[in-house]
């Protein structure tokens, strides 16, 4: 991105914000490792929906890597290899992706399938995923449709996400559920 970030963004997460101790720390019993089945559909679901209301089909692959740890399962970078071919010359920075395959860049990063990188259309839209299965979603749009209460189930108060920082109250939401929201579907 050339420093330009989208103006609105948003926290996509799987975890009740009950429970969180008074210092925001989760102590629930939700895993985080991915599940592989209807939670991580709903965060590809949520993913494609922010998409679509941004009108994006193709990303660009920025800062992409791949861990160099010795003893290393090379099944884990499988997933990276259906995509750009084995010897991954495609996974580099600026790469274009179009937005099926970006969906599977986002599916192998909740899985800890080995590689991690942003997904970015210009200042247009990002979406990345951090540690623990947060998932950080950015857009020039509002995209009211993306976080509409049939398809959201807004959580508790978060900070700003780490690249983008959010519009402000909307449609009675106030700052913090604007940015922090479960995956849609779910």
């Amino acid at each position: 991105m050339d420093g330009t970030r989208p103006p609105y963004a948003w926290r996509v997460t799987k975890y009740d914000p009950a429970d969180r101790d008074a210092q925001g720390r989760y102590i629930g019993d939700e895993d985080s490792d991915s599940d592989h089945g209807p939670i991580e559909a709903a965060y590809l679901a949520t993913v494609a929906a922010f998409a679509a209301e941004s009108g994006v089909d193709v990303l660009q692959v920025r800062e992409p890597s791949v861990p160099s740890v010795v003893g290393l399962d090379p099944g884990r970078l499988d997933g990276l290899a259906e995509l750009f071919g084995g010897d991954l010359d495609g996974y580099h920075d600026g790469a274009p992706v179009g937005l099926e395959t970006a969906l599977e860049l986002v599916r192998s990063m909740l899985r800890g399938d080995g590689g991690w990188c942003r997904l970015e259309a210009g200042a247009d839209f990002l979406v990345h995923v951090g540690w623990d299965q947060y998932m950080y979603v950015g857009s020039h749009r509002d995209c009211p449709e993306a976080t509409a209460p049939g398809r959201r189930r807004v959580l508790g108060r978060a900070g700003p996400p780490d690249r983008a920082a959010g519009s402000g109250a909307s449609r009675g939401m106030s700052r913090a559920e604007r940015r922090t929201m479960a995956p849609a579907d779910r």
